[in-house]
């Protein structure tokens, strides 16, 4: 045998060798039977040891599971970050013994200043030289007696960057819960300005883990003011009912109604008899067996939270007899003024929230300087308090997200869904490549043989690229190795054509395939180009099941072009040098 058509031959036999040892734990199922042989806990038997330890990762659209895109509320950010940097400045200016009589958000990014005099003002004026001038502009200062009134608003440069840092961590809160969820091969993306994209595919319990992603986990501590008693405090309790059923019966509010909507419109109902710088929150009392909400408890709470999440250093659940909990453990600052507040407010009552939902209200008897606390979910089955404080935990430690997350939409697949689009895909693969090849081989015969293997090979290669970089293959994905399947019958027809052509001109059959192959070179590169720029372009601007296509398209263009141009122009070497053909059936 020719040198190198021996070393061409080794070549392409240890390509396919390879690859068709990267493609057998997809096969023969390995990662699954694996799974199932360390949950019986049984030891793996040797062999599996010695095959791969990647399978071919497949899209949702095949295994099932739910692909969701969640809107980012940016406006609601951007009021929580105004109120937050309020408090920065106030106590900023107490550090220097300077003082802010009443500091509100009137609008959107906006903050209205009461200074109790012209020296408080000028403090102010240094503070915002100093810390915020990139991040407050002052619009205007007006005075009235003694006091001058400032009019501050975000920046344009400080409000695009904080809606960006708020889009990016909300992407870094989800990616990070889902991982410690635990879902394998999830795809998480920012998408466009505000939206985020999650694919979360081989998913048991979608609703669950949504449920998880979208959970704001912000936790709130506020003070439940003028009450220092429980007698005062049972007082108010009924007080506040009252008042509520009494805006449910004239707004219409259904009784089981208790969003954060209907809180809302209770708080601007009543905002006229409620005392100043207070709102009402609800807590949920649930069904113990079907966790449904049955009443809701009013409190009222200071508007503005003195201690907040950012604050958290960890969380942990704990078990209290057989009542599953949640604590908490606050860093130095949180802790710091956690202990001035519970100092300064002994006997009253404090609040504990969680997404303006309010967990427990305890008493406080004693400056809590600790810097902890506990959060206690209610009665009910160990089992499934168990798993809504683990659930609750891990939001937490994971860090609250920055602003509300809502449904923009959504595609749940079921897995009997997703294996029945696998056999119809296959299906409907080796049905294209069956058609495909015996019409190579009625119309071109010995021709025909080389392309059909050629074929097979590119099969092969493509399953085996998408294998080793760890691509994903969806539902048009197959569509796209269908597609390859053509492109790749194409390049051989052309060159078949070609080789033919040659042969009328009344050239030997060795030198027709040589120019037939150089001839058809060019018009298959030029072909395989302009589609493979196509496919970089659908993969880089296209989303979900278009990426899902462009991968195996531009995978497959370029196993096309090997096994094409390469492959089966060695195939026509081995008849022609080894079998010592002299005339090749086309």
């Amino acid at each position: 045998m020719d040198s190198g058509l021996k070393w061409k031959t080794i070549g392409i036999l240890a390509t396919i060798v390879v690859g068709s040892y990267l493609l057998l734990p997809t096969f023969l199922q390995v990662p699954e039977r694996r799974a199932a042989f360390e949950e019986a806990g049984k030891a793996l038997p040797f062999y599996y040891r010695l095959l791969p330890e990647k399978a071919l990762k497949l899209g949702l659209d095949l295994r099932g599971g739910i692909y969701v895109e969640l809107e980012v509320e940016l406006e609601e950010a951007v009021v929580r970050k105004t109120d937050i940097l309020g408090e920065d400045l106030r106590r900023d200016l107490e550090g220097e013994e300077a003082t802010i009589e009443t500091i509100a958000q009137p609008q959107l990014g906006h903050l209205e200043v009461t200074f109790p005099s012209a020296a408080d003002f000028s403090a102010f004026e240094k503070i915002h030289a100093r810390y915020y001038r990139r991040v407050f502009a002052i619009r205007d200062v007006t005075e009235a007696a003694d006091k001058r009134i400032a009019q501050l608003v975000l920046t344009d440069e400080y409000r695009k960057n904080l809606k960006d840092d708020v889009v990016a961590q909300a992407t870094d809160s989800v990616r990070n819960r889902i991982n410690r969820y635990g879902v394998g091969e999830p795809d998480i993306r920012q998408q466009g300005v505000n939206r985020i994209a999650i694919e979360l595919p081989g998913l048991k319990d979608p609703e669950r883990a949504l449920q998880l992603i979208k959970r704001t986990g912000q936790l709130e501590l506020r003070l439940i003011p003028a009450v220092n008693t429980s007698a005062a405090f049972d007082a108010q309790q009924e007080q506040l009912q009252l008042q509520v059923a009494k805006v449910r019966q004239e707004e219409k509010i259904p009784e089981n109604d208790w969003t954060l909507e209907t809180t809302q419109r209770i708080n601007a109902a009543l905002q006229k008899e409620l005392p100043e710088g207070t709102a009402i929150l609800f807590g949920l009392v649930r069904n113990p067996q079907t966790h449904e909400v049955i009443r809701g408890i009013p409190y009222l709470v200071e508007a503005k939270a003195r201690v907040t999440g950012d604050m958290l250093t960890n969380a942990y659940v704990t078990v209290d007899g057989n009542e599953p909990k949640v604590a908490f453990a606050l860093n130095k600052q949180g802790a710091k003024i956690f202990a001035e507040i519970t100092k300064a407010h002994v006997k009253e009552f404090f609040a504990i929230i969680l997404d303006d939902t309010v967990m427990s209200a305890p008493q406080i008897r004693e400056p809590i300087v600790q810097g902890s606390g506990v959060i206690t979910l209610g009665t009910g089955d160990f089992d499934s308090l168990n798993r809504e404080a683990r659930d609750l935990a891990l939001i937490l430690q994971e860090g609250a997200l920055p602003a509300t997350l809502t449904e923009a939409a959504k595609m749940v697949v079921g897995p009997s869904l997703g294996a029945d689009l696998i056999a119809q895909g296959f299906r409907a693969t080796w049905i294209a490549a069956l058609a495909v090849v015996i019409f190579m081989l009625f119309y071109y015969r010995i021709s025909g043989v080389i392309a059909d293997l050629a074929l097979v090979v590119n099969v092969i290669l493509i399953l085996a690229i998408l294998t080793l970089f760890e691509a994903t293959l969806t539902l048009p994905g197959i569509a796209g190795i269908v597609l390859t399947i053509g492109m790749a019958v194409d390049a051989n027809v052309i060159i078949n054509e070609r080789i033919k052509e040659e042969l009328r001109l009344g050239k030997p059959h060795r030198d027709a395939i040589a120019e037939g192959y150089a001839n058809a070179k060019r018009a298959i590169l030029d072909s395989n180009v302009t589609t493979l720029i196509a496919g970089i372009v659908l993969y880089q601007f296209g989303t979900g099941a278009i990426k899902g296509f462009a991968v195996t398209l531009c995978v497959g263009i370029v196993t096309t072009l090997l096994t094409g141009v390469v492959f089966s122009r060695v195939g026509f070497e081995w008849l022609w040098i080894r079998r010592r053909v002299a005339r090749i059936s086309i």
